[in-house]
């Protein structure tokens, strides 16, 4: 069969960086502690266990106990949050926004990705536990990124005017959007009862973080997830030497420079550049970046100005007051967290290389990264369809006119492919170059004129037959293009436009199944997924 896994440089649709940090360059082996592999994890459980203040375990559980207070935990819930206590226990994490509805797909793939690497890492490792992790980021204020999800080519908004940390968004007018969701997908097998789990998500959660947890838990919680929001008093309170330390010392600026300009020496865009101060100031209805003006510190709207001695006892204080960035947030997570490895999306693998000297800098063990599963999901009757019709997996990756012009070639009963001509006309002007050498110098750029001439027109005549062509195959081709809507719509990946509410509408939780025993995070494959 031609419907397949494939690999990721096969699709088109990945960067140099990410590319070559799954194909495990070895370039990259000082920006990181090693490369994923069941095998590396025992070295990164021994240094772990080493580094990390097994003290944090007993303020974690009990975060994490308080933000579930109102949600039933399952067996499998309640023993992962037990374990965190035992200085065995280590954790699998990724961390996302607060997505309606989880936003694109790839988010549930992130999350699968945790949950089975951790699964496969309690049958290799039996002497230790390992628990899934999903770090919320509610401290993110960039509400326009995660008001929105799309669904069969439709997209469905929340309009808000709150400000500040989204995960204290109140879900104020939401029930209009539920309705319209819910004309929608009516009709759909599991319409009811996806319209069901959001109302119950949203409708009676005070704030978007908790909407999130339980819409979250709905999902993942038979396979033992753990939410995590750190946004939190007693979380921040075990980071507060750090966040002084960014303050008074730019951490992460002046540590992060080994390893950016590695990257740049290998040729590879900077994905998030520090700041001089790598902190935000939260209060009601705010997120303000904290600016360092030499005798004093203020926020980006002058709301708020401290002397150096001020803001270090706020912090002190008031540590959940302050923000890290999204350069700092992963030395929050590595400090709070017995955790092995993190796994992120392209740009997240980005970000995290520029980090590895910062943590040397704090004596913190640098996480193993792995790149997340990316798929596409294909419906049997779809991929049966286009197989009468010869089209590869390959093919789905290709652009719109590209594709079409290969369909119209294979269609076609004329030669429209010109390759045979043009290497002819190559050899006659090779030949009259050669005479032009013996006779007459001065003939050569007449002569590379008319080459160039020659093969432009052959260019452009080979164009018209396509396009008419084209016309003559349009309804075939057609049909061809609304099957690969689903696929690749408008030319992107599938995982990063679709919400899992466009599969899950029509299969309910056997959507999640399929996906999960698809998926194995250590594969690195691009994974083509029939449902």
């Amino acid at each position: 069969m031609s419907w397949k896994n494939i690999e990721y440089q096969k699709t088109k649709s990945f960067g140099k960086l990410p590319l070559d940090y799954i194909l495990k360059k070895p370039h990259f082996s000082d920006l990181i502690t090693n490369f994923p592999s069941l095998d590396n994890f025992q070295n990164q459980i021994s240094i772990k266990s080493k580094n990390f203040d097994n003290l944090n375990r007993k303020e974690i559980s009990d975060v994490i106990n308080d933000q579930y207070k109102d949600i039933e935990l399952n067996k499998i819930q309640k023993t992962n949050i037990d374990n965190i206590l035992r200085e065995n226990t280590f954790t699998i994490t990724t961390g996302h926004q607060l997505n309606l509805l989880t936003g694109p797909l790839y988010f549930i793939y992130k999350i699968i990705s945790v949950i089975n690497l951790v699964e496969s890492l309690n049958k290799k490792y039996k002497k230790y536990n390992f628990v899934p992790i999903y770090w919320m980021a509610s401290e993110d204020h960039d509400f326009k990124e995660i008001n929105n999800f799309s669904i069969n080519g439709k997209t469905f908004c929340w309009d808000s005017n709150q400000t500040g940390i989204v995960g204290d968004f109140k879900l104020n007018n939401f029930n209009k959007l539920v309705e319209e969701f819910e004309n929608f997908v009516v009709n759909s097998s599991y319409g009811q009862e996806l319209c069901l789990m959001i109302k119950e998500s949203y409708s009676n959660s005070n704030n978007l973080a908790d909407a999130t947890r339980i819409f979250v838990n709905r999902i993942f919680s038979e396979y033992g997830l753990i939410i995590l929001d750190a946004n939190d008093k007693k979380l921040k309170s075990l980071f507060k030497k750090t966040l002084i330390n960014e303050v008074e010392n730019g951490l992460v600026i002046n540590n992060s420079k080994k390893s950016i300009d590695k990257l740049k020496d290998l040729n590879y865009d900077i994905q998030a550049s520090p700041r001089e101060i790598n902190l935000f100031y939260i209060q009601k209805d705010i997120r303000e970046r904290i600016i360092n003006k030499g005798e004093y510190y203020t926020t980006d709207n002058n709301l708020k100005k401290w002397s150096k001695e001020e803001i270090i006892k706020e912090i002190e204080e008031s540590p959940e007051n302050f923000s890290p960035n999204v350069l700092l947030r992963p030395l929050y997570q590595e400090y709070i967290l017995p955790n092995l490895c993190y796994i992120g999306g392209p740009a997240e693998i980005s970000y995290w290389l520029e980090l590895k000297s910062v943590f040397d800098k704090e004596n913190l063990i640098f996480p193993l990264l792995l790149s997340r599963s990316s798929a596409v999901i294909i419906r049997k009757k779809i991929r049966e369809s286009l197989e009468k019709y010869n089209i590869k997996i390959e093919d789905i990756f290709l652009s719109r006119q590209d594709l079409k012009n290969k369909l119209t070639l294979s269609f076609s009963k004329n030669k429209i492919d010109f390759s045979d001509l043009k290497i002819q006309l190559n050899k006659q002007f090779s030949e009259l170059r050669k005479i032009s050498k013996k006779t007459d110098k001065s003939f050569i750029g007449a002569l590379n004129a008319q080459e160039k001439k020659q093969f432009n027109g052959l260019d452009m005549l080979e164009k018209r037959l396509l396009k008419a062509e084209q016309k003559i195959h349009e309804q075939k081709i057609s049909k061809i293009m609304t099957l690969l809507d689903e696929i690749s719509p408008n030319d992107n990946l599938q995982e990063r436009i679709f919400n899992f509410s466009n599969f899950y509408k029509d299969y309910g939780k056997n959507m999640i199944d399929i996906i999960k025993n698809n998926l194995d995070p250590l594969d690195q494959k691009f994974s083509v997924i029939e449902i």
